[in-house]
């Protein structure tokens, strides 16, 4: 686990390992909604995105190989469409039959903070387990966090920054970023996503 101090505030920035993204997912192995909205979050969604998740939301993309995109409708940043494990998309799917859900109810009904304290009660018996104190300052951002280094680090690319802004929804960046790069094709996703290792 790679972590540093804030700038100014107490606390520190965690970044996962794949191993580590696993124990985490892993812990919830036996409670269906709280590992998937740990995958959601280790997928680039934001804690507060998580309960509006329906399986309306997953999108599988125009391509041959099986791949699919979440849509994002009420995002902090507006809407948008981040690609997601065809894992993720199965267990959304067993929870939604498992719940005798429709497509438009919410997978993980409930509240922004309890995805978050979901995490946090994970770090803090893990630390426990392991041994790693690195654990007691993970949060749920850092899933998000995770997400966004490893899939950068993964793209070896030109376009892999403006990529992940639009399936992050950051807006922060030059004029052209934020007003004129259109979406990634669809079959140019797949090979991205592969490339990733988030298909």
């Amino acid at each position: 686990m790679q972590i540093e101090p804030f700038d100014e505030d107490d606390g520190y920035r965690c970044w996962l390992s794949p191993t580590e993204q696993d124990q985490l997912t892993s812990y919830y192995n036996t409670e269906p909604k709280k590992r998937l909205a740990v995958e959601l979050m280790l997928d680039g969604l934001r804690s507060e995105e998580v309960p509006r998740v329906a399986t309306r939301d997953f999108r599988r993309l125009d391509a041959d190989e099986e791949a699919y995109k979440l849509r994002v409708r009420e995002g902090k940043t507006g809407w948008r469409e981040c690609p997601v494990s065809n894992e993720t998309h199965t267990l959304a799917q067993t929870l939604k039959n498992a719940q005798s859900a429709t497509k438009e109810d919410p997978l993980v009904d409930v509240s922004a903070r309890t995805v978050q304290r979901w995490v946090a009660n994970a770090a803090e018996d893990l630390a426990q387990r392991t041994g790693n104190d690195d654990w007691l300052h993970v949060s749920a951002h850092d899933c998000r966090r995770t997400w966004a280094t490893s899939t950068y680090y993964s793209l070896s690319a030109p376009y892999s920054l403006e990529v992940i802004m639009q399936w992050g929804g950051w807006t922060d960046g030059d004029t052209f970023r934020e007003n004129y790069l259109g979406k990634e094709p669809d079959h140019l996703a797949v090979q991205m996503m592969d490339e990733a290792g988030l298909r």
